[in-house]
C-alpha cells in the first residue's frame, strides 16, 4: 500500500562523472568570470610609491588600511590575478580562458602588479608608502606584530611567485624584506595552544604558510634551517592532540629524529578531534587547518620547484592529525552536496563550501577517495552560486564584502593548484552511498554535546552549545548527484538561544530566551538516535521538556511537552520550526501543498484522489499562515502533525511560513509547523503546550498526505506524550516519552494501524480494538520502536525479538486454535503476510527476504 506514495527520486547512489580535468577547466573558468568584479574593485593609487613605482589596490571594508579588513582583500585579490595571467592565459598548452566583456589580459596583468607593489610598499619592513591613516602594515618581532599578518604575507608571497619573472631584482628584495621580517617575528614569538572556546589551530596554521612560502621562494636563505625547524614545531602544533605529547614517531626521517611529541607544545584539539573558535564549534573553523597546512606543503612544492628545481624543504609534519581531524570529526558531518553541517550555524556567509581546499588537500596530498568526491561535489555549489551573480562574485549579500569575494577565489585558486601539482587522475572518487554507510552511524561528540547520523534519506544534529549558548539542529536531505538543490532547503538557525526543531514561545513581559536543565540524554542505534532535553524558557515563565527520534529510515519525530512555572500569558506559539532557503542560490520561491478543505477519506484511511487540493508559491516575505494536518515543500520536504487523542486548545492546528531575513548571506524564511498567535492565559502548573511533529525528507506532497493519514498522537498518562508515524517503506515508528510523570510506567491500550495491532518491543497484547503495552521510562527518557509487524485478530501476546524488529514471538491466549493474520513489512517496502493458526506452542516469525518464517520454539 506505501509502496504506491509517490516519492520525488531519492537519491542517485554515484557522483555525476567529473574529471579532474573537467574541474579544472571549470575553476579557471569561475576565476576568469570573476575578473570582472576585481575590475570594478580595483582602484590606482593617486601617488606611487617612494620609488616611483606605480601603486594600485583592491578596495575592502577599510581601503588601503594596514588591518584584515584593509591588507587581506588587496593580497587576495592581487594574488588571484597573478595566479591567472600564469595559468590562465595559457594554461599549459591549453586555449587561454575567455574573459568576460570589457576585461583585458593588460587589465590583469596592471593590477596584479600595482596590487602586488603596494602591499610590499605598504609593509613595515619597506616603508616605501603608507596605508590609510599613516600606518604600515605587518609583524617584524615580538614587540612589533599584527595578529594575522602572516595569513596576508602568504598570499602576497604566492602573488609574487606567479610574477616572479617579471619582478626586478630590486622587486624581489622587496619581497625578500618583507617575508623576512615576518618570519623573524615567528621566531621569536612563543607556539599558542589551547582549545576551550579559542582554538589556536587555524592561527597556528597561517603561521606554518608563511614560514613555507619563505622556504619555498628563498631555500638557500643563512635563516632557512631555523625557519624549517620552526615551521615543523608550528604545523605540529595546528592541529595538536593529547596524544601527541606521547607520540614517537619521527617526523622527517630523511632530516633528522625529531619526533611528535618533541615538537609539541599542547592541545589546540579536544580529545575527540574536534575544536572550538570564537566560542562554539562549527565545521568551517575544523576544516580550515587542513587548508593552511595543505597550501603551505603546496608552496614548499611549487615554489621549489620551480624556481629552483628541487625540493630542498620538506616536511610530513604539513599533514599532521589532517586525515584524523577528516575521519574523527568531519566526515561524520559532510553533506550529499559537498556542505559540512554546521549544528550550531555559523557567524559569516553559509553556503560558501569554502572547505573545498582542505578537500583538495586530503585528496592531493593525502590520497584520499572520500574528499575527491566531497571536493567534487563542493565545486559545483561554488558554481552555481557564482551564477546567480552577474558580476562574476561569489555570491549575493557576502557578510564582509571584498574580504569575503577574495577568501573564496582564494580557495577556488589553491584547490586548482593542488590539482596541478599533484594530479588526482590515477584516482576513483568514493561512491556517495559506500561513504553514508562507513560515516552514517549515529554520533555523539561529547565534548561539543552535539548528535548526528546519516540515512539515504537525509543528515540529522542536535546541539547543545555552550559558548555561544544556542540548543538547536537542522535536517539535510539528501540528494546526490542531481542539479536539485534540495540538501540546502533547511538552513542551520538559531535565535532566542533556540532554534530549528524547538522554536519558541512569546510570553508577555518575558523575554524569549532559554536555559537548559537537561542538555540531552542520548541512546543510540545504527544509524538512529533519540534525544531528550529540557528548557526553562522566556525568563523561567515557562518549562520545555522534548524528545527528538532520528529514525533508522526516513522520519524525524519530534514531541514535547510545555508547562507553565507561573502565571503568565502565552502571547504567540512558534514551533516545530524549519527555516527555509529562499535564496537565489536555492529557491527564492517555495511551493507549499496542504491539506484540502473537504477532508474526505477512502474505507482504507487514506485521502481521496492522489492528489493534493491546495498549493501556493511562496517567497517568505509575507506571513502565510496554513489550516491543515500536513505541509510539503517543493515535494522535497514534507512536514504531518497527527490530531491529538484529546482536542484541546494546547495543540495550534495551524502552520506558518514568512519572517524572510537575510540569514549569513542567505535569504531564509521560518517554517513554524505548530504556529498560533492567539493571546492565552496559563496558570502554574498547567500545561500550556503538547505537541507531536514528524518531517520527511525527499517525500511528495501526496505522499506527505498519505503519510499524515496513517500518523497519530497517542494517548497517553499525564506527563507523558507519544507519536506513531508510517515510513514511504510501510515501517512504523513510535516514540512516547515521560517527561513529568512520577509514574515510571505508561500503559498504552488499543493502539492501532491502517496495516493492524502493531507488536512492541514489550509484552504486547492483541485485543479487538488494538495492542496494549505497558513501557518504562524514568523522566526525561523516551523509549522509541521500530514496528515492522501487525496483527489482524485477537487474543494473542506478542513481542519483538530483541534487539531484532524484523522477528517477533507470538503466544497463543485461548484454547483451541486461533487464526490470525500476521502482517509485515521487509526492509525494501515489500508487504509480506501469512495467515497463521496458533495453537498452545509459542511460535517465532522472521522476515526472510520475500516470505515470512514461521517456526515454533520454546523461547
Amino acid at each position: 500500500m506505501l509502496r504506491l506514495l509517490t516519492i520525488v527520486s531519492l537519491f542517485i547512489c554515484t557522483v555525476m562523472p567529473v574529471t579532474a580535468d573537467d574541474m579544472q577547466d571549470d575553476l579557471l573558468r569561475m576565476l576568469a568570470r570573476f575578473t570582472e568584479y576585481m575590475k570594478n574593485d580595483f582602484q590606482n593609487c593617486v601617488a606611487p610609491n617612494s620609488e616611483g613605482e606605480a601603486c594600485g589596490c583592491f578596495r575592502g571594508e577599510n581601503t588601503m588600511g594596514p588591518d584584515e579588513r584593509g591588507v587581506r582583500p588587496n593580497a587576495d585579490l592581487s594574488m588571484i590575478c597573478a595566479f591567472l595571467v600564469k595559468y590562465g592565459k595559457c594554461a599549459d598548452g591549453r586555449k587561454a580562458v575567455t574573459l568576460p566583456a570589457g576585461v583585458t589580459w593588460d587589465d590583469i596583468e596592471d593590477m596584479a602588479m600595482k596590487s602586488l607593489v603596494f602591499a610590499y610598499s605598504t609593509h613595515k619592513a619597506n616603508r616605501l608608502k603608507v596605508c590609510a591613516g599613516d600606518k604600515y602594515w605587518g609583524s617584524t618581532s615580538a614587540g612589533d606584530a599584527v595578529w594575522e599578518s602572516s595569513l596576508w604575507a602568504m598570499s602576497v608571497a604566492y602573488s609574487a611567485f606567479f610574477q616572479w619573472e617579471k619582478l626586478t631584482d630590486k622587486q624581489r628584495g622587496y619581497i625578500y624584506r618583507l617575508l623576512k621580517a615576518e618570519c623573524d617575528y615567528e621566531l621569536q614569538r612563543t607556539i599558542p595552544t589551547g582549545y576551550k572556546g579559542d582554538t589556536k589551530a587555524e592561527e597556528n596554521g597561517w603561521e606554518a604558510d608563511v614560514l613555507a612560502a619563505t622556504l619555498g621562494l628563498f631555500p638557500d636563505d643563512p635563516l632557512a634551517p631555523q625557519w624549517f625547524e620552526r615551521l615543523r614545531e608550528f604545523a605540529i602544533n595546528s592541529y595538536s592532540h593529547r596524544a601527541d605529547a606521547n607520540d614517537a614517531t619521527v617526523i622527517d626521517p630523511g632530516y633528522d629524529n625529531k619526533t611528535v611529541k618533541d615538537l609539541y607544545r599542547g592541545s589546540n584539539l579536544y580529545d575527540d578531534y574536534t575544536l572550538q573558535n570564537h566560542n562554539y564549534f562549527h565545521t568551517s573553523y575544523q576544516n580550515v587547518v587542513i587548508q593552511e597546512l595543505g597550501e603551505a606543503a603546496l608552496a614548499l612544492k611549487l615554489f621549489q620547484t620551480e624556481l629552483h628545481g628541487k625540493e630542498r624543504w620538506h616536511t610530513n609534519a604539513l599533514m599532521h592529525n589532517c586525515q584524523e581531524v577528516m575521519d574523527s570529526v568531519l566526515y561524520h558531518l559532510a553533506l550529499a552536496d559537498g556542505e559540512l553541517a554546521m549544528p550550531n550555524g555559523n557567524d559569516w556567509s553559509l553556503f560558501l563550501y569554502d572547505q573545498i581546499t582542505s578537500y583538495s588537500t586530503n585528496a592531493c596530498f593525502l590520497r584520499d577517495p572520500h574528499a575527491l568526491m566531497l571536493e567534487r561535489l563542493s565545486y559545483k555549489q561554488i558554481k552555481a552560486r557564482q551564477a546567480t551573480t552577474t558580476d562574476g562574485s561569489w555570491l549575493l549579500r557576502p557578510d564582509v564584502g571584498a574580504r569575503r569575494m577574495g577568501v573564496q577565489a582564494h580557495r577556488v585558486m589553491m584547490t586548482w593548484l593542488m590539482h596541478h601539482v599533484l594530479p588526482t587522475a590515477d584516482m576513483a572518487p568514493t561512491r556517495w552511498d559506500d561513504f553514508c554507510r562507513a560515516y552514517g552511524k549515529a554520533k555523539v561528540f561529547d565534548t561539543q554535546n552535539i548528535v548526528c547520523a546519516s540515512t539515504v534519506y537525509r543528515f540529522t544534529c542536535f546541539s547543545w552549545s555552550q559558548g555561544l549558548k544556542s540548543y538547536t539542529g537542522y535536517i539535510a536531505p539528501t540528494t546526490v548527484g542531481t542539479e536539485r538543490h534540495t540538501n540546502n532547503i533547511v538552513v542551520p538557525f538559531r535565535q532566542n538561544n533556540t532554534g530549528n526543531f524547538l522554536g519558541w514561545y512569546d510570553v508577555e513581559g518575558r523575554k524569549t530566551n532559554a536555559v537548559p536543565i537537561v542538555s540531552g540524554k542520548y541512546q543510540l542505534d545504527g544509524n538512529a538516535w533519540v534525544m531528550n532535553g529540557e528548557l526553562q524558557t522566556n525568563d523561567d515563565a515557562l518549562n520545555h521538556r522534548f524528545a527528538i527520534f532520528s529514525t533508522p529510515g526516513n522520519a524525524v519525530l519530534y514531541i514535547d511537552n510545555v508547562r507553565a512555572n507561573t502565571d503568565c500569558t502565552i502571547t504567540a506559539e512558534k514551533g516545530g520550526l524549519m527555516a527555509i532557503s529562499v535564496d537565489e542560490m536555492t529557491s527564492p520561491l517555495r511551493t507549499f501543498y496542504s491539506q484540502g478543505k473537504d477532508g474526505q477519506t477512502r474505507g482504507d484511511g487514506l485521502p481521496q484522489g492522489s492528489a493534493p487540493t491546495e498549493a501556493v508559491e511562496l517567497d517568505g516575505s509575507e506571513f502565510t499562515i496554513f489550516t491543515t494536518q500536513w505541509l510539503n515543500i517543493d515535494n522535497t520536504l514534507g512536514i504531518v502533525l497527527p490530531p491529538t487523542p484529546h482536542p484541546s486548545p494546547l495543540t495550534p492546528k495551524n502552520s506558518a511560513f514568512g519572517d524572510r531575513a537575510n540569514n549569513n548571506s542567505v535569504l531564509t524564511a521560518k517554517l513554524y509547523a505548530a504556529y498560533s498567535d492567539q493571546r492565552r492565559p496559563v496558570k502554574k502548573g498547567d500545561l500550556a503546550g503538547r505537541r507531536a511533529i514528524a518531517y520527511y525528507s525527499n517525500v511528495s506532497a501526496d505522499g506527505t498526505a498519505r503519510l499524515s493519514a496513517l500518523a497519530s498522537q497517542i494517548s497517553t498518562p499525564e506527563g507523558w506524550n507519544g507519536i506513531i508515524v508510517a515510513d514511504p517503506d510501510s515501517t512504523y515508528y513510535m516514540l512516547i516519552s515521560n517527561f513529568d510523570s512520577a509514574n515510571g510506567d505508561c500503559t498504552l491500550r488499543d493502539v492501532t494501524t491502517v496495516a493492524g495491532s502493531p507488536v512492541f518491543t514489550v509484552s504486547t497484547v492483541i485485543g479487538r480494538h488494538g495492542s496494549t503495552a505497558t513501557f518504562t521510562a524514568e523522566k526525561n527518557s523516551s523509549v522509541a520502536n521500530t514496528l515492522r509487524f501487525f496483527i489482524q485478530g485477537s487474543d494473542v501476546e506478542a513481542i519483538q525479538a530483541d534487539g531484532d524488529p524484523s522477528a517477533i514471538y507470538l503466544r497463543n491466549q485461548v484454547k483451541g486454535r486461533n487464526r490470525l493474520t500476521v502482517r509485515a513489512f521487509a526492509n525494501d517496502g515489500t508487504t509480506l503476510q501469512k495467515k497463521i493458526n496458533l495453537s498452545t506452542r509459542m511460535l517465532k516469525v522472521t522476515i526472510q527476504k520475500d516470505k515470512l518464517q514461521v517456526e515454533e520454539t520454546n523461547i
